[in-house]
């Protein structure tokens, strides 16, 4: 019988054991994993601490693979250097904007997983920016405008066709140039032609340019419209502003191409559908799969918080009291077997956390650039920074499960260390055994 009841007792031991080391798991992957996937700050703070938001600006959407896609949002009119791309950028679209756009996609994905709402909608609104693409470049220009080289030219007293004829295919030239985004790097100046002069430049210039074939239907719409207007600078002699004036009618029909086709990429309300677009880089899976990959990982996280920190926690701390229960009535095996296993247990976590934290990492990285590989139409910097923030994503995971380990293995070792301490103490109290 006694034999029985010490087999039943390790089969017991070995059963509550393993509901510790159960319990002990399941509340390191509740407590570390979960609360920090379900939390939306988690992801700002990462995103921010990755300088994600100026990087956008300094490597991704200056990428040569992006370049198409930043000259759409630049109007397609010709920039001269980085810098100036970059600023540009950032006045059409602020980094703050940006940040504030993506920040409020992370709550409605957190939602989603919450299950506080049914559908997952991750877009950047890019209506705003879209408005402030003529303001921003037609501001650009007018400064490229200001900074030109006017050549001096004479006074022209007698006004022969022949001269006026030569100094109107100079703006014509100008003119041509504007209407395909670039700016002149120098400009003859009409201050010193006489008046009569300016209005009879005005006429052959204006004529030639509405009637040129490579001019849109839409620049001449507009010239026709303006025509006063353009006048008014012509006759006053104020050459930089020809150029100003009539830069609004040709650079015009360029903007709204180039945002016509940004729209393209872009739900009706200028929304840019980001599950869409990973789909679209990707051509390998569809929007729909990622949809459902989303949605399966949205139900395994709903059954990890369905059985709930507070069991784990009471299996870790019932499962080591029940087993105390088992080996008694005597004090030292109940610390021992209970110790015992409490530190078996945080033995192990700790050691896996150490070997998660200096392994992990270095799986992820060798995952995501296998990925990127394998997806051509993604960009290397925007590979680069979804791989810097993932591996901090990743980081931060690890990083918790030590500490939830380190505790339970001091207990287990004080509880253990305390077994050999019973007999000491039996000599003085004799019912501790």
């Amino acid at each position: 019988m006694g034999c029985l009841f010490s087999i039943l007792r390790a089969w017991a031991g070995l059963v509550l054991g393993v509901a510790i080391f159960t319990g002990l798991f399941s509340f390191v992957t509740l407590n570390n994993f979960s609360n920090k996937l379900l939390s939306a700050d988690f992801y700002k703070n990462t995103i921010t601490a990755e300088d994600t938001y100026n990087r956008i600006y300094d490597k991704v959407l200056v990428d040569d693979e992006l370049k198409d896609t930043t000259t759409k949002l630049l109007g397609d009119i010709q920039v001269v250097n980085h810098q100036e791309i970059v600023d540009l950028l950032r006045e059409i679209l602020p980094p703050e904007y940006l940040q504030e756009q993506v920040e409020e996609s992370i709550e409605r994905a957190v939602d989603y997983i919450n299950e506080d709402v049914d559908a997952l909608d991750a877009y950047v609104d890019l209506a705003e920016p879209l408005s402030n693409v003529k303001p921003v470049m037609f501001a650009y220009m007018d400064g490229r405008i200001d900074e030109l080289r006017t050549e001096e030219t004479k006074a022209f007293p007698d006004c022969t066709p022949t001269s006026m004829a030569s100094l109107a295919d100079r703006y014509l030239e100008a003119f041509s140039g504007l209407a395909e985004g670039v700016i002149p790097e120098s400009i003859p100046s009409i201050e010193q032609v006489a008046v009569p002069c300016r209005k009879m430049l005005f006429e052959l210039a204006f004529g030639s340019l509405v009637s040129d074939a490579s001019l849109s239907d839409e620049a001449k719409q507009n010239l026709n419209d303006s025509k006063s207007d353009l006048r008014v600078p012509f006759v006053t002699g104020d050459t930089l502003g020809v150029l100003k004036v009539s830069v609004r009618f040709l650079a015009e029909p360029l903007m709204d191409d180039a945002i016509d086709k940004v729209r393209e990429d872009l739900s009706e309300d200028d929304r840019f559908d980001l599950i869409h677009q990973i789909a679209k880089w990707d051509a390998n899976t569809t929007e729909a799969e990622i949809r459902a990959d989303i949605d399966e990982g949205r139900e395994w996280i709903s059954r990890a918080n369905n059985l709930g920190g507070l069991t784990s926690l009471i299996m870790v701390i019932g499962g080591a009291v029940v087993m105390g229960l088992v080996f008694s009535p005597g004090l030292s095996g109940m610390l021992r077997w209970p110790g015992v296993a409490l530190l078996i247990t945080g033995v192990f976590f700790f050691v896996a956390g150490k070997i998660a934290e200096s392994k992990v990492l270095d799986r992820l990285t060798d995952v995501i650039e296998t990925g990127a590989d394998k997806v051509s139409d993604v960009p290397p910097s925007v590979t680069d920074l979804g791989r810097d923030i993932l591996i901090s994503f990743g980081s931060q995971l690890t990083d918790g499960l030590v500490g939830p380990s380190l505790t339970l293995l001091i207990i287990g070792a004080i509880l253990l260390g305390s077994s050999f301490f019973t007999v000491i103490v039996g000599r003085f109290v004799p019912f501790v055994k």
